[in-house]
């Protein structure tokens, strides 16, 4: 008798440590896989008297502008849910002006961001060498990417990338990544006439 009430003690005190776990519940396994397109480019010209390169996948769309020396136009990556809204501005002695506001715009974001590098840009295609600088910005910002490039004498490129979602860094930092360097190769190739 005494080993039955053992027995049953035993299966009593196995039964009440197993049901203390707290109850399975189903997770996804992981997010989803990013499948990035073929690193290539098109060259476009005609928008706003300059070209430029961008990569294949995306779409160039042509903004309405109500002022005749701004041209704005937003290159789209639909396969991203993303676009980089451009302005060019024509130059009237406002260079140092034109830069502090870029800045302020990208520093506007501070709060946010986890870290802010930027990335001196040169494009060796034309002559005086148009210069500019990427922003990545890191962590949950709306914008991760800013730039400008310019060719100090008449023009001045400016950007900014968006996602049409919410930002999650850690599912959008391979296409950041993919963005940052067609950006920059963006940038490089930029000729104004």
């Amino acid at each position: 008798m005494i080993k039955d009430l053992s027995f049953i003690c035993s299966i009593l005190m196995l039964g009440g440590f197993l049901s203390c776990s707290a109850p399975s519940i189903p997770r996804p396994e992981g997010y989803f896989r990013i499948e990035l397109p073929i690193t290539d480019f098109k060259k476009t010209d005609g928008l706003c008297g300059y070209e430029f390169e961008i990569p294949v996948y995306s779409i160039l769309e042509e903004a309405k502008s109500s002022q005749e020396d701004v041209c704005w136009y937003n290159v789209r990556f639909p396969s991203f849910n993303a676009r980089l809204h451009c302005t060019d501005l024509m130059l009237d002695n406002n260079l140092d002006v034109l830069i502090k506001d870029a800045q302020e715009l990208v520093f506007s974001h501070d709060h946010k961001a986890n870290g802010i590098r930027r990335i001196r840009v040169v494009n060796e295609r034309t002559d005086g060498g148009a210069r500019g600088v990427l922003y990545h910005l890191e962590g949950p910002v709306a914008t991760p990417i800013q730039f400008f490039v310019t060719d100090s004498t008449q023009h001045f490129l400016r950007g900014s990338l968006y996602f049409d979602n919410k930002p999650n860094p850690d599912s959008t930092a391979p296409v950041i990544a993919r963005l940052i360097s067609d950006v920059e190769h963006f940038m490089r190739t930029v000729t104004w006439e």
